[in-house]
């Protein structure tokens, strides 16, 4: 297993998504393994951006696999769409979801994976169980709503608390961060334990976006070396 990079769409040209998500493929194993898809509703953060059409438009553009991150009202209504339509990880965040365990469940009945996120100020405690069922924990490590923003070192506790769960067997996920995630502050969170990361400027404001995403890769692999990564 190698670590996973999701390259964030927030950051890429919204007039030419198709090319950007191409952008990102690289040659095979070594391009984006995800691509990540922020759906914000200008409700659940103060940011709008885009919806289920677009990312069906994007399933029939690209076969990098999506990964849906709904920072929306209600998820518990809108989210089992982005499953049915073909993503592949759909995360809802658990201080909007009603009732996250049922949600879960119904993700995963509809063919996707479930991921559940957490704001940088949410604990992590409260939710163990509950992230019992599900597939990704996303730790969010800047305040959602707006690409750009600055990396909160402050969340890695929480990644080196779900880190430690999941090598004992408490959880079985996928450890996501998001936010802030550029050459500068990868390897911090590769060595708190992070299995994918997700990265918006870092890729798509350089100028070959595979290569970028090979480099930051191979920064995780050096510097969580102690995990066996493959390269």
């Amino acid at each position: 297993m190698h670590p996973f990079i999701a390259p964030s769409i927030l950051a890429a040209d919204f007039a030419r998504l198709a090319d950007e998500a191409a952008a990102v493929a690289g040659k095979p194993d070594r391009g984006a393994d995800w691509l990540h898809v922020d759906v914000m509703d200008a409700h659940f953060v103060p940011n709008l951006t885009i919806g289920l059409p677009v990312v069906e438009a994007l399933l029939r553009a690209t076969d990098i696999p999506l990964d849906c991150h709904l920072m929306i009202e209600d998820p518990d209504r809108w989210a089992v769409g982005y499953a049915e339509a073909g993503a592949h990880n759909v995360t809802v965040h658990v201080e909007a979801a009603h009732d996250p365990v049922a949600l879960a469940a119904d993700l995963r009945a509809a063919g996707a994976r479930a991921g559940l996120s957490i704001k940088p100020g949410t604990p992590l405690e409260p939710y163990v169980e509950t992230l019992r069922h599900y597939d990704t924990l996303l730790v969010m490590s800047v305040e959602p709503g707006f690409g750009g923003q600055s990396f909160m070192p402050e969340v890695l506790d929480k990644v080196r608390a779900a880190r430690r769960m999941v090598d004992t067997g408490h959880l079985t996920l996928l450890v996501e961060i998001d936010g802030g995630i550029n050459e500068s502050t990868i390897e911090a969170a590769a060595e708190a334990g992070v299995d994918c990361f997700v990265a918006g400027s870092a890729v798509y404001g350089a100028e070959d976006p595979a290569r970028a995403v090979e480099a930051l890769r191979e920064q995780v692999v050096r510097a969580s070396a102690h995990r066996g990564w493959a390269s």
